[in-house]
């Protein structure tokens, strides 16, 4: 009976908002953490550290008892909170014994603050978005894939024409000398931050004005072709799950309010009945 009391009490709102509260708690103290803080701050800190993850702990352990393991690691969320208590416990422990150091672990203690996500559960319209966003994942690893196809054909190519060229008296800017520094500066130049002094040292690197124009047309070509059109495509597939999410939420809003017509006139219908019946039975 303690246990079936204690998965009541585990599925219910007030449970669920009590962790949600937590979580936005313990968000925000992670982002009042700031240089130069009083050490009274520093020593808060520390010690709601630790009184956070007693309760996320106790949490946990809540859940694993109401629920049983099985129920309990059959959802994912539940599981991802497990991996990140367990690795801020192995966090604090390392601390302890290593005290400064770190090999990379407390890292999973700011990935709980993505517990924040679980209001989708309550918010349909977020929830949709979210699922409709992750059904989508298949193309954009496509396009992706064809982004970075495009970036390593022409950064090869770039450093083709302009490899060793980019070096002037006054100064060394990005150039494509290597295939790193080719691939970061079209990255560079896809994403449209100064892509245009880029191609006046491409054009200055083969002879000016009068003899490297020719040059111009990779960066425009570049241009045209990666930053207005692949990149552009991440807008459409963003907008075309919008517009699916928008009417799976009122697919749903649909249903719900058919449920509820339903509802409604078989409670007429019973309370119909009902009356009958009494009038029948009554002298």
């Amino acid at each position: 009976m303690f246990r079936i009391s204690i998965r009541r009490m585990v599925k219910t709102d007030s449970f669920y908002w009590i962790v949600l509260s937590l979580v936005a708690l313990n968000t925000f103290c992670v982002a009042i953490v700031h240089h130069n803080q009083p050490d009274w701050l520093s020593v808060f800190l520390y010690y709601a550290e630790f009184v956070f993850l007693g309760l996320f702990l106790a949490e946990m352990f809540l859940k694993m008892y109401g629920l049983g393991f099985r129920l309990y690691f059959h959802s994912s969320f539940n599981r991802f909170d497990c991996g990140v208590i367990v690795g801020s416990i192995v966090e604090v422990v390392w601390g302890f014994f290593r005290p400064g150091m770190s090999f990379g672990i407390s890292v999973l203690r700011a990935l709980r603050l993505l517990r924040i996500f679980k209001i989708t559960k309550y918010w349909a319209s977020l929830r949709n978005l979210v699922v409709s966003l992750m059904s989508s994942m298949k193309s954009i690893i496509s396009l992706l894939f064809l982004l970075f196809l495009f970036v390593v054909v022409f950064a090869l190519l770039g450093m083709q024409l302009f490899g060793g060229r980019f070096i002037f008296e006054d100064y060394t800017p990005t150039n494509f000398d290597t295939f790193p520094a080719s691939i970061m500066t079209v990255f560079q130049i896809l994403t449209g931050e100064d892509w245009n002094e880029v191609m006046y040292n491409g054009i200055r690197s083969q002879g000016g004005v009068q003899y490297g124009m020719w040059s111009s047309i990779y960066f425009i070509v570049l241009t045209l072709f990666g930053n207005y059109t692949l990149l552009n495509v991440f807008l459409a597939i963003a907008v075309d799950n919008l517009a699916n999410a928008q009417e799976l939420t009122k697919d749903e809003e649909e249903e719900e309010a058919f449920f509820n017509r339903r509802y409604a006139r078989s409670g007429e219908g019973l309370l119909s009945e009902t009356t009958q019946t009494l009038s029948t039975v009554s002298p």
